[in-house]
C-alpha cells in the first residue's frame, strides 16, 4: 500500500525519513514515499509527485510548530484529501497536541509521537489493507521490536528555528496545484480497481506552472498588505480560482477572498489582488 509523507522544514523532514525506512518493518505491505528520498535525480518532480499522490492509499503530514501555519503544509493536506478517495489523511503531531491543530488540518484525526497514539496509528492504516490486513496481535508483536528504534530517533530531532524555518516552495506548490488541475477532469473512481492513469500531459504541467505562478503573486500582494495572512484554502474551479486567506494568530475567523478569472493575464494578477483586498478590508471583519 503506497503511503504518501509529507513534510516541510528540517525536523519536520527528519521525522518523515525515519518513518520512510521505519513504516515497512512493522507492515512490509507499507511502501511509504518520500519526495526527498524516492525522486530519481533528473526526473520531473512535479510528474512524479503527482502521480505519487493519486497512486497513494494514504497520507501522513509531519506537523510541528513552525510548520503548522504553512501555506504549502495546508496546500499539501487540501490536495491529499482532493486526491486520496475514501483513503486515510493522518497529521502527525511532533510536539503539539490536538488542541494545537486548527483551521484546515483540524478536520483529521490527529496522531501524536506517543508510543500508544503510534500504534493505533499502524493499526488504522492496516485496516486500508482489507484482505491482507495483519492480525492485531502481529502488529503489537513487530510494533514492540521497532518501536524503540523509532523512540530513539524521534527523541534526537533537530531543533525547530520558528523564524527561519524552510519550506519547500516551488516544489510544494506544484505538487497540489498539479493534483488540483488534475482533480477537475477526473471522473468518479468506479467501484472495481481501475487501471493507472496515464503521467500528466504537456498541457496539464503547463497550466500548472501558470497557477503556480498565480499562487505565488497572491501570497506575495497578501503578505505586502498583512504579514500574518495565510493562504488557508484554495479551489480551482473553471473558470475561476478561489484563494481564502486568514490571519490565526492575530484574528480568530477573520477571512479574505480572492477570485480571479482562469484566463487573467499574469501582469494584471498583482493589481487585481490588490484592488480586491483592499476592498475588503476597508469593511468590517469577515468572520466564519
Amino acid at each position: 500500500m503506497d503511503i504518501f509523507i509529507s513534510w516541510s522544514g528540517p525536523r519536520s523532514e527528519a521525522v518523515a525519513k525515519a518513518l520512510h525506512g521505519w513504516l515497512p518493518k512493522i507492515i512490509n505491505a507499507f511502501k511509504p514515499w518520500l519526495s526527498s528520498a524516492d525522486i530519481d535525480k533528473g526526473a520531473r518532480w512535479g510528474t512524479d509527485v503527482a502521480m505519487r499522490l493519486q497512486e497513494a492509499k494514504a497520507g501522513i503530514i509531519c506537523v510541528t510548530s513552525s510548520n503548522l501555519h504553512s501555506d504549502w503544509i495546508l496546500f499539501e493536506a487540501g490536495a491529499l484529501s482532493k486526491t486520496l478517495q475514501n483513503t486515510y489523511v493522518c497529521p502527525l503531531l511532533i510536539g503539539l497536541q490536538p488542541t494545537d491543530i486548527k483551521g484546515p488540518l483540524a478536520q483529521f484525526q490527529a496522531t501524536r509521537t506517543t508510543k500508544e497514539d503510534v500504534l493505533r496509528l499502524l493499526k488504522t492504516l492496516n485496516t486500508a489493507l482489507v484482505d491482507a490486513a495483519l492480525t492485531d496481535s502481529h502488529i503489537e508483536e513487530a510494533f514492540e521490536v521497532w518501536w524503540p528504534k523509532l523512540e530513539g530517533e524521534l527523541k534526537k530531532l533537530p531543533s525547530e528555528d520558528s523564524a527561519t524555518s524552510p519550506q519547500r516552495s516551488d516544489r510544494d506548490v506544484l505538487e497540489e496545484v498539479l493534483s488540483l488541475v488534475r482533480n477537475q477532469s477526473r471522473p468518479v473512481p468506479p467501484p472495481v480497481p481501475a487501471p493507472p492513469s496515464p503521467p500528466p500531459s504537456s498541457e496539464e504541467i503547463a497550466k500548472s506552472e501558470r497557477t503556480h505562478e498565480i499562487l505565488k503573486r497572491i501570497l506575495a500582494v497578501a503578505k505586502e498588505s498583512d504579514p500574518e495572512l495565510r493562504a488557508a484554502t484554495i479551489a480551482q474551479e473553471h473558470p475561476t480560482l478561489v484563494v481564502d486567506l486568514r490571519t490565526p494568530a492575530r484574528w480568530p475567523g477573520e477571512r479574505y477572498r480572492v477570485i480571479l478569472k482562469d484566463e487573467i493575464a499574469l501582469e494584471d494578477v498583482i493589481d487585481e489582488v490588490k484592488f480586491q483586498l483592499e476592498s475588503q478590508m476597508k469593511k468590517p471583519r469577515n468572520k466564519s
